[in-house]
């Protein structure tokens, strides 16, 4: 069986992957391509990914489109996972929390609770994906 939610990170990581590979959205390199540009050592293996054509991830990006014109709250989320590559650790406390109770605020909003909104968005694509998929069928 097909684990659909493993399949949607996986997207998503090479959506992400392709957004940053020239800093805007445009032109996805492979990940061996960008190391030799720049002369870095990959240091996580969370950067390699799937490879997307443009055509392949500018529909990731319509659905993510679409994911942030419905919630947005999860669309920024998920940018901020898959595209800044941010924790749910950081995207809880520099995020969530200076958006539900200021910058000076004394309480802090759970890493827990930006998972919850990081599976609702990947929820949301998965969806998506799996309505585009019947209507072409």
């Amino acid at each position: 069986m097909i684990d659909l939610n493993i399949e949607v990170q996986e997207l998503l990581t090479a959506w992400g992957n392709w957004a940053l590979s020239e800093g805007n959205g445009l032109g996805y390199s492979s990940p061996m391509a960008r190391m030799i540009r720049e002369q870095v050592v990959e240091r996580s293996k969370a950067r390699t990914a799937m490879f997307l054509t443009d055509d392949e991830a500018l529909k990731v990006e319509r659905l993510v489109t679409i994911l942030c014109e419905c919630k947005p709250l999860e669309g920024k989320i998920l940018k901020l996972k898959y595209i800044d590559r941010m924790s749910a650790n950081g995207i809880a406390e520099h995020y969530l929390t200076p958006l539900k109770y200021g910058k000076d605020g004394v309480s802090k909003v759970s890493s827990h609770t930006a998972v919850q909104h990081i599976a609702r968005a990947e929820g949301f694509i998965a969806g998506l994906i799996v309505g585009q998929t019947r209507l072409n069928h």
